[in-house]
C-alpha cells in the first residue's frame, strides 16, 4: 500500500491488543516485529488517508457500526513499517 520512500509509523499503544495475541507471543517467545508482521495483532483492515480526512473517515466508520483506531501516521523513510 505504501510507495517507496514512505514508512508507516505505528503507535503500539493506540489500541488494545487482543489477549490471544499476547498469550501467543509470551508462550512462543516471539518478537513484536514478528507478531505484527505475521498476525497483524488483531487489526483487520487498515486505511491510509490524508491527514485532512482522518476525522471524517473515523466518523464514517463509526456510523457504519465499527470502532476505528488511529494507529499511526506515514513518514518519510524506507518503504515499510516501524513500531513505536
Amino acid at each position: 500500500m505504501l510507495p517507496d520512500g514512505i514508512t508507516a509509523s505505528i503507535d503500539k499503544s493506540s489500541y488494545e491488543v487482543p489477549a490471544i495475541f499476547k498469550l501467543m507471543q509470551k508462550k512462543g517467545e516471539i518478537s513484536d516485529e514478528m507478531m505484527y508482521n505475521t498476525f497483524n495483532m488483531g487489526i483487520g483492515m487498515v486505511l491510509c488517508v490524508d491527514e485532512r480526512d482522518v476525522e471524517a473517515t473515523m466518523e464514517a466508520i463509526k456510523s457504519a457500526g465499527d470502532t476505528p483506531f488511529r494507529l499511526g501516521r506515514t513518514i518519510a523513510g524506507t518503504k515499510g513499517v516501524e513500531l513505536n
